[in-house]
């Protein structure tokens, strides 16, 4: 009677002082992506009554049919608020519903699907004469399930229902057996410290140190460049009162770093830096803008300059988007002193298939590989520059290419070129005695396309050779 007061007494007041951040949630999830804001599904009860438990939603709608009823590791259906939400466990909240419904308690085991529930022997099902809980000894003991799960598992529920499952139950009639209300208190304080501390994983920290110190460097950019935009805007005057700029400074540094971690600016490959990448921080730099703006008006700066933020916005993509690329070519340079020695190409074709080709070539650090010169049909097109790469001639300008830059290998793009070019390049090729490659274009090779009745042959790295 005692742990069920409880219950009631601390789910009510949890519901009553987290409403506005509950709300705050479910308003993120829904702009997040579609479905509803919260997951309902069938649990095991006490003595064995199903109930529907209450959590946010943190995957598409309709995960639970796509494949596993279990989350595995990096599940692609969790959605991108979903990560965050699962991280902090912040999803297990609107059980607080069930606790006051009865359906749970603050401390029990945790419920089961009914699924798995059907694998439990006699012994097992003792869990069940008490009312599973949010928080509990396998929640604290098991906390790191998912790195539990060797890399490459492809039946993810049968090592849970022979490895972990059983394990966990042992925890929890071990918890059934001894359990009591001041055990409970302790099992509570315990569980919200390993919530807390859960939440910081070093290993999964240290794998991803790269892009926490780019992280730290974006807020570092992310201060100079608000700052610099106030003092830009009042002809570099600071304010008698330092709480007029350190407030909105605060709030676009919180603002604009969640932003950044929400569009994916630090899920790139820094070494891959491009169009994708400039694009989310674009967005995330305008939206939180708009937030931020919002934000210190209802404050009660209203005289804030509006305009320190417009100005902010151009100056932190400039600055943000300058460090990924000064870092971008550090870690190719670092590739490419590591790699072997890049051999001279000439790209016969300066359409579609011929850039793609070039391209290709030169964003892949550790291809053999690189662009020196484009070779092409049409006049108009000469001495123009595609990446920079200039267009040396036609076909006639083949032999003197090849000797005057040192040409080791000619990529041929059958889609840039008639039959008559190409047979005529291949000819030139090889009288010069070049090493040549005709190579249908990426867009040839995913769509299965022909040319001539042969199929085109792969090469590694994205480049097709047929010659």
């Amino acid at each position: 009677m005692l742990k069920r007061s409880l219950d009631i007494v601390v789910a009510f007041v949890g519901l009553v002082l987290l409403s506005p951040l509950l709300v705050l949630l479910g308003v993120i999830i829904k702009l997040d992506s579609s479905g509803p804001v919260f997951f309902r599904q069938e649990r095991v009860g006490r003595y064995g009554r199903l109930f529907r438990i209450f959590k946010y939603r943190t995957m598409v709608q309709g995960a639970y049919h796509m494949g596993s009823r279990l989350t595995t590791k990096r599940d692609p259906r969790v959605t991108r608020v979903g990560q965050i939400l699962r991280w902090f466990k912040i999803d297990e909240l609107p059980q607080l519903i069930n606790v006051l419904k009865g359906d749970m308690s603050l401390i029990g085991p945790r419920p089961e699907d009914p699924h798995f529930v059907a694998f439990y022997d006699d012994r097992q099902r003792r869990v069940l004469d008490v009312r599973p809980g949010m928080l509990g000894p396998s929640q604290i003991l098991g906390r790191d399930e998912l790195e539990s799960y060797p890399e490459g598992l492809k039946d993810t529920e049968r090592y849970y229902i022979d490895h972990i499952l059983p394990e966990k139950l042992d925890r929890d009639l071990e918890y059934v057996a001894t359990a009591s209300f001041h055990g409970d208190i302790g099992l509570l304080v315990r569980g919200i410290w390993a919530t807390v501390i859960g939440a910081v994983k070093t290993k999964f920290l240290w794998r991803r140190r790269y892009r926490i110190a780019l992280f730290f460097l974006d807020a570092g950019l992310i201060v100079s460049s608000c700052y610099l935009a106030f003092m830009i805007r009042n002809d570099f005057t600071w304010p008698a009162r330092a709480q007029f700029v350190v407030y909105p400074l605060m709030i676009t540094l919180a603002v604009r770093l969640v932003s950044l971690a929400y569009f994916g600016a630090y899920q790139g490959v820094l070494a891959y830096f491009g169009l994708w990448d400039m694009l989310a921080l674009v967005k995330a730099i305008a939206v939180s803008a708009l937030v931020a703006g919002g934000l210190t008006f209802f404050i009660g700066l209203q005289s804030f300059p509006r305009s320190v933020f417009v100005i902010d916005s151009f100056l932190v993509l400039l600055l943000l988007a300058g460090l990924r690329y000064v870092l971008r070519g550090a870690a190719r340079a670092r590739t490419r002193q590591s790699g072997r020695h890049r051999d001279k190409a000439l790209v016969v074709g300066a359409g579609i298939g011929g850039e793609q080709i070039a391209r290709a070539l030169m964003d892949d650090p550790a291809c053999p590989y690189r662009p020196v010169g484009f070779i092409d049909e049409s006049p108009e097109r000469w001495g123009s520059l595609i990446h920079g790469i200039r267009i040396l001639g036609g076909a006639a300008e083949v032999p003197l290419a090849v000797s005057a830059n040192g040409i080791e290998a000619v990529f041929i793009c059958v889609s840039d070129l008639s039959e008559r070019g190409v047979a005529e390049v291949v000819e030139i090729c090889q009288k010069v005695g070049v090493e040549y490659r005709v190579v249908p274009t990426l867009s040839d090779l995913l769509n299965g396309e022909q040319r001539n009745g042969q199929k085109p042959t792969s090469m590694p790295r994205g480049i097709a050779a047929a010659g």
